[in-house]
């Protein structure tokens, strides 16, 4: 399942009062919706990356583009429950979105985006009530510990020790604990494929990892690396990596946190597939796999490199690129003022999990 690009004519050009104004480099092929609603609510906003991780949290809403997002549809029952997680101990919380019926439910649960450092259980709210809506599916959203507070590898093993967690007290949760999918978006897409290579040297059986605009591979995003076509071999960092929504220092400001700021720290974490899964060492009997990727992020290219590492590891795996957006086009999905590529992603990935765990 995958797209091509698709070339559009924009006549309009960027405000110049507009600090972040979307540059003219990148408006052709672009989705005139997205133009449109970046350069009216977006281009004058300051960014999170542009503070720091102290100013952000004084008022989150201030750095954040929110417009076109909502909180999503009514769901049966929603439940807030806290799971021990080990390393280090503690407890994480988990939202779980539960579907009209009998049951048990097939269950996918979800990692959160935000590089790792921003981000909670409102962040992909209206993706989970959407899906277990369309699929009748319950949806486990996982909270996990985030940086600098809990730096790498810590969000990586609460993510997994919630998927066990699950899995062991399935029959308690009303969840059939045999029909399990995991996945994530961005920094969740990340952990989705580290947790796929756990379950499978675990024998753990998943129905599907899906990764959505995932970050499998952030070498080029190394402290006082100077980017060029030796140390970076991905066209899309070169193509967006000044793109305004979402630049390479972006990247680089949810590095530093989540791994420290020390070249020496980011080297070292970043040679460590757990960090980096293209350099996972085993590609081979894994989880079956669907990736998301989207024409205007420089994640891109990393994200389908990355699917044809499954394919040539004997895996299962379908990718789709949507053309003419920006790396989080899934959560601009308000249904007045939304993205219609937003609409069609959850369109695409409930049909998905319900073809996954219902097998039609």
């Amino acid at each position: 399942m995958t797209t091509t690009s698709v070339t559009q004519t924009i006549t309009e050009t960027p405000s110049k009062k507009s600090r972040l104004a979307i540059k003219q480099e990148h408006l052709a092929g672009l989705d005139p919706e997205w133009i449109s609603l970046w350069n009216t609510y977006g281009a004058d906003m300051i960014r999170a990356d542009e503070v720091s991780i102290e100013e952000f949290r004084k008022d989150p809403a201030k750095y954040s583009f929110t417009y076109p997002t909502c909180a999503g549809p009514d769901v049966f029952h929603v439940e807030d429950m806290n799971v021990p997680v080990t390393k280090p101990t503690g407890e994480v919380a988990v939202r779980i979105y539960s579907p009209k019926g009998k049951g048990p439910f097939p269950v996918h649960v979800n990692f959160h985006g935000g590089g790792w450092v921003l981000g909670g259980l409102k962040s992909e709210a209206a993706w989970c009530r959407h899906m277990c809506n369309k699929a009748n599916i319950k949806v486990v959203d996982v909270d996990y510990r985030m940086a600098p507070e809990f730096p790498f590898p810590t969000s990586i093993y609460d993510c997994w020790d919630v998927v066990k967690w699950i899995i062991t007290n399935g029959d308690s949760m009303n969840i059939d604990h045999s029909s399990v999918s995991i996945g994530g978006l961005s920094a969740g897409g990340q952990m989705s494929a580290v947790l796929a290579h756990f379950a499978r040297d675990e024998d753990i059986k998943l129905k599907l990892h899906m990764m959505i605009v995932p970050a499998t591979d952030m070498r080029y995003c190394r402290k006082g690396l100077q980017l060029d076509k030796s140390n970076c071999p991905y066209q899309s960092v070169h193509l967006f990596h000044d793109a305004v929504w979402g630049p390479l220092g972006r990247e680089q400001w949810f590095l530093k946190y989540w791994l420290g700021d020390s070249i020496e720290e980011q080297e070292a974490a970043l040679a460590d597939w757990r960090c980096t899964p293209v350099l996972a060492p085993n590609f081979r009997n894994l989880a079956p796999a669907h990736i998301i990727t989207a024409e205007f992020d420089l994640e891109r290219d990393e994200g389908e490199f990355y699917g044809e590492l499954l394919r040539k590891g004997g895996n299962k795996v379908t990718v789709k690129r949507y053309t003419g957006v920006p790396h989080a086009f899934g959560h601009y999905n308000h249904p007045e003022r939304g993205l219609k590529k937003s609409f069609e992603y959850i369109e695409d990935t409930s049909k998905l999990l319900r073809d996954v765990h219902y097998g039609v």
